[in-house]
């Protein structure tokens, strides 16, 4: 018994110790998560006074509209300054404090200090010359660390590490609205007095806009922009770089933000080179808009340019800029750095490859484990055949993008060939093929197929844009893209063809069956002995389609054994439908028409003599005069 005791009074002498350090470690964390949010709060107050300072130093031509108080229990403890162009300042009013923060000053050479060393950056504006900004701090690992504008953080020297302590101020005494007056009294004894003009306001809505990391509104050549602008006062002028031109409109109301003016923006058709003087040097890529209420005036500026001049598409992706291909947006960002082209052309990853030589022979033959992105480009416009030959399939996570590639299908499936495509991903995959041939394909198969078991994958995009496709080897089923939905399926200006002489039956563009496609277009496109039907009537897209255009395609069939159609079922399977200008014909005489089961209006309109070529053999068709401005169009 006494060792049970025992054995009682252990446990309870651990529980006791451990219930004491689990109290103590409590305390630890508490404390150290009250310094964490204490130098927070430093941080962020020493930010926002000295954003009031570099103001008070160099206002840039922005007034005063609004000051407003910020009470805590009764106490006024901050000041909310709204500026002409729309900015937010937030001023603490001074008291001591305790903390080791860097102390900022401003010199007699009108340079940023920081605990007594100099910046060599320029604080007070002067007439003609802005400031350069202001210092901003932040604390890393125990730390303060600073930075000017979007400049690089680097380490303050001559101050020590962040300590604990009260929160406090080095900057402000006194902050108040005398008339309309907003008076700044500094701690070394300066009165600062800035005028409050409610009503003069100047602020370009840049909330819409897309800014570079610089900071810059990057515009197209030779093209026009429009930016919302806020104006409250008299004589509203804006001014632009040499080569560019902006005009300001009034606008017939303000909208909810009160921007009443838009603000045109008139990029240069060609880059322009700068003309060596002081007035061109100052402005080569500010538009400022300024507007005035007596002797003063309210500004505000954004930054533009054009695009730099770059040569190839390598150089413009690794600039960080967009290329696009068939609608499809193509960035560094998004699919990383080049690949190196390998010099026997046997591709050994996937990634991006811009192609310099014209005529370069590519080879895929990568396991099933797949590659998360393919994407082959042109290097420059002058490289307009690349040739890639595929021989075992591509599976794909991501993203497959062509162009100016003809791919030769050689992937074996027993006696004949698969589909060059298995869809691997269920979200997140894009298919496009731009000014592209794609040959060898066979019935009973296609180009995309999936491996998902449930068959649930949707596509981003499938797009196939500018191109021919054959089908070599006719037969039952063919499928461009098969037990895929799609939220974008843009299938335009293309050859689709079946080159033998043998019909090519129950052919679908989209094999969607129980699937839906969001937005569908079909439009200039040739389509030759493709019949959507065979044991059954089917159409060439089959599945639910909410918004369809289908316009300005051929559908030519020479000897169809049932009627064909460009939509399997009823109307009641595309939500809404666009349609205008197809015209084709059966020579069999078969029915020919949009839907499978429902005459509509207008429906395929049926031409016995459309086409003044027709060679199967060289994949040739080209229409009568009076019909060339419909099907795939082509140089030729």
């Amino acid at each position: 018994m006494k060792y049970i005791k025992s054995y009682i009074l252990f446990f309870l002498m651990v529980f006791a110790v451990t219930g004491c350090t689990t109290d103590d470690l409590k305390d630890d964390v508490n404390d150290l998560k009250d310094r964490v949010t204490l130098i927070e709060e430093q941080v962020k107050l020493l930010n926002d006074n000295l954003a009031v300072v570099a103001y008070i130093l160099d206002t840039q031509n922005k007034t005063i509209s609004e000051v407003k108080n910020v009470t805590d229990n009764g106490e006024v403890t901050q000041k909310k300054i709204v500026l002409s162009d729309g900015t937010e300042l937030t001023l603490t009013i001074g008291k001591p404090g305790t903390i080791n923060e860097p102390e900022v000053t401003v010199g007699e050479d009108k340079m940023w200090y920081i605990n007594g060393k100099p910046t060599g950056v320029i604080a007070v504006g002067e007439p003609g010359k802005n400031g350069e900004g202001y210092p901003e701090f932040r604390v890393q690992d125990g730390d303060w660390q600073v930075r000017f504008g979007d400049g690089d953080w680097k380490p303050v020297t001559g101050g020590g590490s962040v300590a604990g302590g009260s929160l406090g101020d080095q900057f402000f005494v006194k902050a108040e609205v005398v008339g309309d007056n907003f008076v700044v009294t500094m701690t070394d004894g300066t009165v600062h007095t800035l005028p409050i003009v409610a009503d003069l306001a100047c602020a370009i809505d840049k909330t819409s806009i897309g800014l570079d990391a610089d900071g810059f509104w990057v515009i197209e050549k030779d093209t026009r922009v429009e930016v919302l602008v806020k104006i409250t006062g008299e004589n509203p002028q804006v001014t632009y770089p040499q080569g560019w031109r902006a005009t300001l409109s009034e606008l017939d109301a303000a909208d909810g933000k009160g921007n009443n003016y838009k603000l045109y923006i008139y990029a240069p058709a060609a880059t322009v080179k700068a003309v060596n003087t002081r007035a061109a040097a100052n402005n080569t890529s500010d538009i400022t808009v300024q507007v005035q209420k007596g002797s003063l005036w309210a500004v505000d500026k954004i930054k533009v340019k054009t695009p730099k001049e770059l040569n190839t598409n390598e150089e413009r992706y690794n600039d960080g800029q967009t290329i696009r291909v068939g609608g499809l947006e193509i960035t560094r960002e998004l699919y990383g750095d080049v690949k190196a082209v390998p010099a026997d052309g046997n591709l050994t990853e996937g990634g991006v490859y811009f192609i310099s030589e014209n005529g370069k022979e590519l080879a895929y033959a990568l396991s099933s484990t797949g590659v998360e992105n393919l994407i082959i480009l042109p290097n420059t416009e002058e490289i307009t055949v690349i040739k890639l030959m595929v021989t075992k399939q591509v599976y794909l996570k991501g993203t497959f993008v062509c162009q100016n590639v003809t791919l030769s299908n050689q992937v074996v499936n027993e006696s004949s060939f698969h589909y060059p495509l298995r869809v691997m991903g269920e979200t997140g995959v894009n298919i496009v093929m731009d000014h592209c041939k794609i040959e060898n394909l066979v019935a009973t198969k296609g180009f995309a197929m999936n491996t998902s078991k449930d068959n649930k994958v949707t596509l981003d995009n499938f797009i196939i844009t500018n191109s021919d496709i054959e089908i070599a080897v006719g037969g039952s089923g063919f499928y461009l893209m098969t037990q895929m939905g799609g939220k974008n399926v843009s299938v335009e200006n293309n050859l689709i063809y079946n080159s033998s002489e043998t019909d090519l039956l129950e052919a679908k563009i989209c094999n969607s069956n129980s699937l839906t496609i969001e937005n569908l277009n079909l439009a200039s496109n040739t389509l030759i002995d493709i019949e959507s039907s065979g044991t059954s009537a089917y159409g060439l897209i089959r599945g639910n389609v909410t918004n369809a255009t289908v316009k300005d395609n051929f559908y030519w069939l020479s000897n169809a054994k049932k009627g064909s159609f460009f939509f399997s079922g009823s109307t009641s399977t595309v939500t809404n439908l666009a349609a205008s200008n197809n015209y084709g014909y059966s020579n069999s005489g078969k029915q020919l028409r949009m839907f499978q089961n429902t005459a509509s209006t207008p429906d395929i309109e049926l031409v016995a003599d459309l086409f003044a070529t027709f060679d199967k053999s060289t994949g040739t068709f080209i229409p009568k005069d009076e019909y060339k401005a419909y099907g795939a169009q082509r140089k030729n």
